[in-house]
């Protein structure tokens, strides 16, 4: 059998829509959103969103496993201004208050553990970090800025230059 995902369906208006969380991002079907505003919503109006905010995902859509066009939870609100009116108001209530906190209140399954981004705080400074198999993972790249040496002395010295003057 093929791997694929099992979506959430929500329902409004007698409309049906696909949602699910992969890597911890709320992902709808652009078919099913287009319903909803009354629009379809096909890869030429989804081109003017960024490349991480669409993807195809094979996905159980009404009983059949199909590759479906799903796009992220940021690309929900981008669209409703591309293509916004005063109808849409109580769809974008009806996500932002009861689809999304339902979404991000379900187990993600084991085929969703895919590394995830997160935020590495201490006192005033903060680190990006990717989270995965319960590791945080630095960026080769930051490396560099995490084992640059502060300009001054170690405590060390200030001891040794203090006893040293007297």
């Amino acid at each position: 059998m093929e791997e694929h995902y099992e979506p959430l369906v929500f329902t409004r208006h007698n409309l049906k829509l696909h949602a699910l969380v992969l890597e911890r991002q709320a992902w709808f079907c652009a078919r099913d959103l287009g319903r909803f505003l009354g629009m379809f919503f096909e890869e030429r109006i989804t081109k003017k969103l960024g490349a991480d905010q669409r993807r195809h995902i094979p996905l159980r859509y009404y009983g059949e496993i199909e590759t479906t066009l799903m796009v992220s939870e940021s690309a929900v609100y981008a669209l409703l201004v591309y293509h916004g009116n005063a109808t849409h108001h109580p769809t974008r209530k009806w996500l932002t208050y009861q689809v999304l906190p339902m979404l991000h209140d379900q187990r993600v399954p084991a085929l969703n553990n895919a590394p995830a981004p997160n935020l590495l705080k201490w006192g005033s400074a903060s680190l990006s970090v990717m989270h995965w198999q319960d590791e945080a993972w630095i960026r080769l790249r930051d490396m560099p800025h995490l084992l640059q040496t502060r300009s001054g002395e170690g405590w060390w010295e200030k001891v040794k230059r203090g006893w040293s003057g007297r």
